[in-house]
């Protein structure tokens, strides 16, 4: 691993192999030319997406693997629309300006095959720049072309986007295989197709929806039902897969990365939620997963930012859950998380503080204090004040209500 311009860039043992199979098939000048240009701009593309992601607030770390380079950015505040799009299409962005400065530079025409064509330098540059910068703005997914597209489509489908722009890359990329099969000269990219297809089919596998037909294979499934239910037992009509059992099933399958990413998109979402939070998992599952978050904690969407305090309740951070939950209640108001606080003082043993959370949820709930009421009841940490007076006319008072 080594540092450029402040980001971290491992470099797996998958992208050396790739650049000597690049050289071990040309066996020649132009190979090595190929490799080191890919190496370059690769680094260049992988550059772009983090500077871009850090002026918009987002941490960033590169790495360069098999027959692909990838950033992978946690936000620390909500990012827009335009500006994730902005970050997909810096990639590819500076790629094909820098490929194209360096040809114009050593008085190559990218658009004339003989201008590029005249040295085994400027065919290789021509290739690894301004073609793959270009190949990687194509629609599909999980090409950055696919993850601006998926963002236009968020304006139309909303949550679904990512579902139907998965499902739209394959039938693209199914397309382009069959043309490359028919056209002998196209079968060549054979390698790079298959790497696509088999990304996709992942990612799809990733976003299953939980219908009614799959709620009692979820229920007969005990680890699954544990993060897909809430304290009801039940599935909704429709329900989606926690981003926490997802996070889940990627750090378990070694794919860290990819879990911290789906839990900080996730909070700082503004899209509704059809999921129930991880309520059964268990702590020793959900501390992994709090151990990836960026710090500060990431923040966004209320009803995944009281999520994530009762994560950090129930794994034993009860001091970082307190204040999360307090600087989230002051930017929504949301009786759950002004219940979250009152559980973390209470555990503290700071009842006065604990009971005067509760009064700031009942008065946040808008004369509808069912949760408030149900947390009193039920919740583990403020069993210690349910013979408190001032607790027990609170509780009184939510019942008269």
């Amino acid at each position: 691993m080594f540092r450029v311009l402040g980001f971290d860039v491992r470099v797996r043992p998958g992208f050396v192999i790739f650049m000597v199979l690049i050289i071990g098939l040309h066996g020649n000048e132009f190979g090595l030319w190929l490799a080191g240009s890919i190496t370059a701009f690769t680094l260049i593309h992988e550059l772009g997406h983090a500077v871009a992601a850090r002026h918009n607030g987002a941490q960033a770390q590169i790495s360069l693997d098999f027959l692909a380079g990838y950033t992978s950015f946690v936000p620390t505040r909500p990012l827009s629309k335009p500006q994730r799009a902005l970050i997909s299409f810096a990639g590819p962005g500076i790629h094909i300006a820098s490929s194209l400065a360096v040809l114009a530079a050593m008085g190559v025409n990218p658009v004339d095959g003989d201008s590029y064509n005249r040295s085994d330098a400027a065919a290789a540059i021509w290739w690894a720049g301004p073609m793959i910068g270009l190949l990687n703005l194509v629609p599909v997914l999980p090409l950055d072309g696919g993850h601006i597209a998926q963002t236009g489509l968020e304006v139309v489908f909303g949550p679904r986007a990512r579902r139907a722009m998965i499902i739209a890359s394959l039938v693209i990329t199914g397309a382009i295989a069959v043309w490359c099969f028919v056209d002998e000269e196209r079968r060549g990219y054979a390698i790079f197709i298959a790497f696509l297809m088999f990304a996709q089919f992942q990612m799809l596998s990733a976003t299953n929806v939980s219908g009614p037909r799959r709620s009692l294979a979820a229920a007969a499934d005990a680890e699954r039902s544990a993060w897909l239910t809430g304290r009801s037992g039940m599935m909704l009509p429709g329900q989606e897969l926690s981003p926490w059992y997802r996070a889940h099933r990627a750090l378990t399958a070694g794919r860290s990365d990819e879990a911290r990413n789906l839990l900080v998109t996730d909070i700082t979402s503004s899209n509704a939620h059809r999921w129930w939070p991880p309520d059964a998992a268990a702590p020793d599952q959900l501390k992994p997963l709090v151990q990836l978050l960026p710090r500060p904690l990431p923040v966004g969407n209320p009803l995944s930012e009281y999520v994530l305090a009762d994560v950090l309740l129930r794994t034993g951070d009860t001091i970082t859950a307190g204040h999360y939950a307090a600087a989230s209640f002051s930017r929504s108001r949301s009786p759950a998380s002004a219940i979250a606080v009152a559980r973390a003082a209470a555990a503290m043993g700071d009842h006065s503080t604990a009971i005067n959370w509760l009064h700031a949820a009942a008065a946040a709930s808008s004369g509808q204090g069912a949760s408030v009421a149900d947390a009193i009841d039920h919740a583990p940490e403020l069993a210690v004040l349910r013979d408190d007076p001032e607790l027990r006319r609170l509780r009184a008072a939510l019942t008269s209500a």
